[in-house]
């Protein structure tokens, strides 16, 4: 059996074209079967820090990236690349096939829109096929084929499914890119607080086939998390939910403080989300569950108004490479733009 592990945000975590892809798979009866890891509330950094446990915990013999919905375009070019070479990096080191999924994110204009320049520039670049179907869902009438501008009415799921299945029936090419980015280093790693002792973690969420271990911090209280040695923090793992709040990341050993405010208009249900905490040189921090509740509405529902409830599972780091490693960065780099600059697409 042929495993396609569709790797992205909320339009692949929800009922959808995967189910549909599946459905057509066992009604040709094609030894393909179509996973998935669809994550709400994620983003580049999120999924460029979880990879490695991702795929460790879906084996698969092909991956679809559905990176390009969501907050991928609150960053620049530069930052884009940045993180999804290091996803590709991960994807290369273990001989997997790569290919790109463009959804129609609501609120984009597709006649200006960089991403689609993005894709093509890592298809003529580095071999990646992409199916795009964003801008023909942007062109006709999206409001038949999703609920909001993103996320997929049933017309919408089998359009989607049906042009997933399509595309990958008979797999697409998508190993040129590999001895490009199998040697590039690991930059960023994560510790999970369920392996260090005396932290319980209690809460779990499990999103596609990723348990998550959440601790807990009730209102008031706080908790170190110790580690080690000295470490590059980049950001944690969190729940919004009703019961969250703002948390305060706090490196002892400085006084320097971050607060994460972990709520949102969607936070009348629970789910995981990457944010950004930075601490350069940090052996621990210490999170602390403030009381307030946001003054955040609601899009649905009523606040609940109880006592303020904390969530991590991960802190993410950025390694420190060596010589020989950051050389290895710096020749990917100036090889590609070098080629940028002999006349492939720039997003």
């Amino acid at each position: 059996m042929f495993r396609v592990l569709c790797l992205g945000y909320s339009v692949t975590e929800l009922p959808g074209y995967v189910e549909r892809a599946n459905a057509l798979a066992e009604a040709e009866g094609r030894p393909v079967t179509f996973l998935r890891s669809g994550w709400g509330g994620h983003s580049l950094p999120s999924i460029a820090c979880l990879i490695d446990e991702i795929l460790d915990a879906i084996p698969c013999d092909h991956v679809l990236l559905e990176l390009f919905t969501g907050n991928v375009r609150y960053f620049d070019g530069a930052t884009m690349r940045a993180y999804l070479d290091d996803i590709l990096a991960a994807t290369a080191r273990r001989g997997l096939p790569v290919a790109f999924l463009n959804l129609h994110q609501g609120g984009v204009d597709y006649a200006v829109e960089p991403v689609a320049a993005l894709l093509a520039e890592y298809r003529a670049l580095y071999g990646i096929p992409y199916l795009d179907i964003a801008a023909p869902v942007a062109a006709g009438d999206s409001g038949y084929f999703l609920t909001d501008g993103t996320h997929v009415a049933p017309a919408g799921a089998e359009l989607y499914g049906t042009l997933v299945y399509a595309f990958l029936r008979a797999p697409p090419p998508g190993r040129a890119y590999i001895d490009r980015f199998r040697t590039l280093p690991v930059r960023f790693e994560s510790l999970l607080l369920r392996t260090l002792p005396g932290l319980d973690c209690g809460f779990a969420l499990r999103r596609n086939g990723i348990p998550l271990h959440f601790l807990e911090i009730p209102e008031g209280e706080s908790a170190e998390i110790p580690f080690g040695r000295s470490r590059h923090a980049i950001g944690a793992l969190v729940t919004y939910g009703p019961l969250a709040g703002t948390l305060t990341v706090e490196d002892p050993a400085t006084g320097r403080m971050r607060a994460i405010t972990a709520y949102d208009e969607f936070s009348y249900y629970t789910r995981s989300v990457y944010r950004t905490a930075v601490f350069p040189a940090a052996r621990s921090l210490t999170v602390t569950q403030e009381a307030a509740l946001p003054d955040i509405a609601l899009r649905k529902g009523e606040p609940d108004r109880g006592p303020r409830l904390g969530r991590v599972s991960h802190i993410f780091f950025r390694r420190r490479l060596g010589p020989a490693e950051r050389a290895a960065l710096l020749r990917h780099r100036l090889l590609r733009n070098l080629r940028r600059l002999m006349g492939f697409p720039r997003a």
